[in-house]
């Protein structure tokens, strides 16, 4: 199901897809809106054991505020072990409501999209072919 694309080639699918497009590196001069800080604040209002009930609804309260078509960036508190959410699909549900990029904060390699390193707990593994998302490198 997931696509990558060279980023040479982006300007031909920029716009028209409906799909969440994951940028694999850092972009020069793309305007970019980091989550974390705020995410972590209103998280850490709520019971530990809640926290994974209220991620997606502070996620998309957040993104709600960004203008349509940004890019959001440092997000890392969501791959939180304890959290045991998919963050991608939580990524790709949020794009049906509204228009957004993403910065990933890990590695694209050979058609998977990593988070951390296997010694971490935190390390996540996903198989673009899995999910809905045009990835550019």
């Amino acid at each position: 199901m997931g696509d990558v694309i060279e980023m040479q080639k982006l300007s031909a699918i920029k716009g028209q897809t409906s799909r969440l497009l994951i940028y694999c590196r850092a972009i020069q001069g793309l305007k970019t809106f980091p989550l974390d800080q705020t995410l972590a604040e209103q998280l850490i209002q709520v019971r530990p054991k809640r926290r994974s009930l209220r991620l997606e609804t502070y996620f998309n309260k957040l993104l709600a505020e960004f203008p349509d078509d940004c890019a959001i960036q440092d997000f890392d508190v969501m791959f939180n072990p304890d959290y045991q959410v998919d963050v991608l699909k939580i990524l790709i549900e949020a794009r049906k409501h509204k228009r957004f990029q993403v910065i990933w904060p890990g590695k694209y390699e050979n058609g998977k999209l990593t988070y951390s390193l296997e010694t971490y707990p935190d390390y996540k593994v996903y198989d673009i072919e899995d999910y809905d998302v045009t990835c550019i490198v």
